[in-house]
Order: C-alpha cells, then sequence, then structure tokens
C-alpha cells in the first residue's frame, strides 16, 4: 500500500519559506538579493488627508532605517505607529534609535516557546485592531521582509485599505499583494539625494531647463509643477558658491615640545618615533626604555581621562555595540569602528588620539577586549547600555 504524504511535507510544500530558514541555503543567490521597488515614494506616500498605521516587524528590520522612515511619513497624521520585537535582548538597540521619534511605540514581545514567534501574531493582532476600529487608518504601511502577513494585507485590501510595503529582502508573495513596494535603501538614498539637490545649483538649473521643455500645451501641468519645485528649490541654493563650505577643521591639542637631543647618549635613550601626540600606546611598543615607559603611560593616563570626559563618544560606542550583538556577545572591533562612523559622523571633533581602535574601546570601562592573532573581537560588559554606567 502506498503510503499518504504526512501533514508536515503537504504543510511544508503549501507555504513559503521564510527568509534565512533552511530552505534558503539551496538558493543563496535569491536568499540574499534585495528586491527593487515597484513603486515611487510619491506614488506611495499618496495624496493629503491620508491617515497612516506604521506597523514595524523588528526582527525582520534594522533599527537603523527609523530616520528614513520618518522622513517618508513627514507631517502625515498617524492613527498608530508601532515596533515589535524582543526589545530586551538582541533588539536592544532600538531603544536608544526610536528615543528620537516620541510617536513610535515599541511594543517588548519576547517568545516564550520557541518555534512561535509571539511578535508576528501581536502585530498581525494589531493590524486587525486598527482597521476595526472608530477611525481606522486609510493607509496600512508594513516594514517587513516575512511573507507571513500576506494574509492580513489581502484582507485589509479587501477593507479598502491601501497597503504599503517596505523591506529590503521582501518575499515576492507580500510585494505583489500590497499596492505598493518600496526598498528601504533605495528610499534612503533617494531622500537622501533630494536633500543635496536642494542646495544644488546645478539641479536647480536642472530643474529649470527641463521645465521650459516641457512648455508645450500637452505638457503644461508638468512644466508648472517643475516651475514650482524650481521654486521651492531657490531660497536653498547658493549660486554665488557652487561648492559647499568647507567644515571646520578640529582643534588638535599642540604636540609636547621636544626635549633637546644629547649629544652624547645611548641610541635608544632617544625618544621613538612616533610615540608622542599621535595617540601611541606605550603597551604597544615593548622595546622603549624604563624613562620611554614612563613618559608614554602619563600619555596613556591622560588620553584616558580626556575620554571620560567625552560621554558623548563612550555613549555612541555602546550604541553601536548593542545594535551588532546581545550583551556579551563577542564581535569584531573593525564592525563596531565601521558602524560608529556610520551612524554618528562628527564624534572625531577634540577627540582623543588613540592609534589603535580597540585601546579607546577598553578606556571606556564598558568593554572587554581579546587580540585574537590579527583579529581584535571585543564585548560589552554587563550592564552596560547607553543611557546609564555599566553595571556592578
Amino acid at each position: 500500500m502506498a503510503r499518504s504524504p504526512s501533514k508536515k511535507t503537504s504543510a511544508a510544500r503549501g507555504r513559503p519559506a521564510k527568509s534565512g530558514g533552511r530552505a534558503g541555503k539551496t538558493r543563496p543567490a535569491r536568499r540574499q538579493a534585495d528586491a527593487a521597488s515597484t513603486s515611487t515614494p510619491e506614488a506611495a506616500k499618496g495624496k493629503q488627508g491620508q491617515l497612516i498605521g506604521l506597523l514595524i516587524d523588528a526582527d525582520n528590520v534594522s533599527h537603523q532605517h527609523l530616520p528614513t522612515l520618518r522622513r517618508f511619513i513627514g507631517e502625515t497624521p498617524i492613527a498608530s505607529a508601532r515596533a515589535y520585537g524582543d526589545f530586551q535582548g538582541r533588539l536592544s538597540g532600538w531603544r536608544a534609535a526610536a528615543q528620537d521619534w516620541p510617536e513610535l511605540a515599541l511594543v517588548d514581545q519576547r517568545s516564550y516557546t520557541p518555534g512561535k514567534n509571539a511578535a508576528d501574531m501581536r502585530l498581525t493582532i494589531d493590524a486587525v485592531k486598527l482597521m476595526a476600529a472608530a477611525n481606522p487608518p486609510t493607509t496600512l504601511i508594513f516594514v517587513t521582509n516575512d511573507s507571513d502577513f500576506t494574509p492580513v494585507v489581502e484582507d485589509a485590501k479587501r477593507l479598502g485599505v491601501r497597503i504599503v510595503v517596505m523591506g529590503e529582502r521582501t518575499h515576492k508573495a507580500l510585494r505583489s499583494t500590497a499596492h505598493h513596494y518600496l526598498n528601504l535603501s533605495e528610499l534612503r538614498e533617494r531622500l537622501e539625494s533630494e536633500e543635496r539637490a536642494k542646495s544644488d545649483p546645478k539641479a536647480a538649473l536642472a530643474v529649470l531647463a527641463q521645465a521650459i521643455r516641457e512648455l508645450t500645451p500637452k505638457t503644461k501641468a508638468k512644466a508648472l509643477a517643475l516651475l514650482d519645485q524650481f521654486e521651492q528649490m531657490l531660497p536653498e541654493v547658493r549660486f554665488g558658491d557652487a561648492r559647499p563650505p568647507r567644515p571646520a577643521p578640529p582643534v588638535r591639542e599642540p604636540k609636547p615640545a621636544r626635549e633637546p637631543r644629547e649629544r652624547r647618549g645611548h641610541r635608544e635613550e632617544r625618544p621613538a618615533k612616533g610615540a608622542e601626540g599621535n595617540g601611541q600606546d606605550y603597551r604597544d611598543n615593548p622595546n622603549l626604555s624604563a624613562a620611554q615607559q614612563a613618559q608614554g603611560k602619563a600619555e596613556a593616563d591622560q588620553r584616558r581621562a580626556q575620554l571620560q570626559q567625552r560621554q558623548d563618544i563612550i555613549d555612541a560606542l555602546v550604541d553601536v555595540a548593542t545594535g551588532l550583538a546581545p550583551e556579551g556577545e563577542w564581535m569584531k572591533v573593525e564592525f563596531i569602528k565601521k558602524f560608529l562612523i556610520q551612524e554618528h559622523p562628527g564624534l572625531e571633533a577634540n577627540a582623543p588620539r588613540y592609534a589603535k581602535f580597540y585601546r579607546m574601546l577598553e578606556d571606556t570601562g564598558r568593554f572587554d577586549v581579546d587580540l585574537r592573532g590579527s583579529t581584535v573581537f571585543a564585548r560589552l560588559k554587563p550592564g552596560a547600555d547607553p543611557a546609564g554606567q555599566p553595571g556592578a
């Protein structure tokens, strides 16, 4: 007698695999490829009079996209804005990122049963409640890559709700069900490009030239819209200086005066090349004399004291590390440095100078550092968070 297929096998065939699951391992290129936008930001944003409901699946989307989402929504009224996930665990970086957006509520939802995504369930329930409210939103924005939300999106469309899905590797089933899909990385680049163009004389003149070309009876409306755009750019355009002003150079502490070189003396007693005024740590050069070791230790102590006065740098380091890995988990120091430069530009002004970045992490008192061959790893000490001091 032929055996009938098991329920588990049938269920697995009947639904698409989640991003990052076992099915994705056979086709890594498709799993890693970003899905391009199928709509424009102008079409997705819609007309005036919209009431937006924003639902974010924090398990699938990085908190680095919050500034992009906020700029996209702009002044449009928000009925509800919520992000769902375990914000006491690996998503703790969201807490600091959400402080600049008071309207966004973090719904802390832990998964108490292995294999059950409680955050997805809570998000779906809240979406249904929003649609059933006395004043439901006219537009629902789902920020996720997960195809599990396709059924609730289909139900919302049947009720006349306008659906916008935003993500990066969003499943095709969810993208095709929504009215509009926007890739978050593409949207961020678009908004940043438009912001730069507002003060670029060449971009303003290009808009004017296009408006002139469109001055025909058939395209008169488009030409008038371009002229309105040109007029809006004028207050911020500097035609007299096409180049942006150079930032003022950071104020650097004067290098300590070198001691006069003795005519007669041993070569090892002269100051080592690069040992003064450039952040070089005496612990990085074991060949220094006792006098040089003492001088290097004094410079290191002074540098550590200067760093302790820059709470903004310490908080930024902890914030970046919190978003990269859970507390107690080792991560590469080079990743911390990379994301620090991306997420907190400008901190280097008047900052203490370190020849090795991991020495700065050590001097904060918030990190453990481990050198493994040519690679340096670091991890947050227990209780370290951007808002307070490390725990006892």
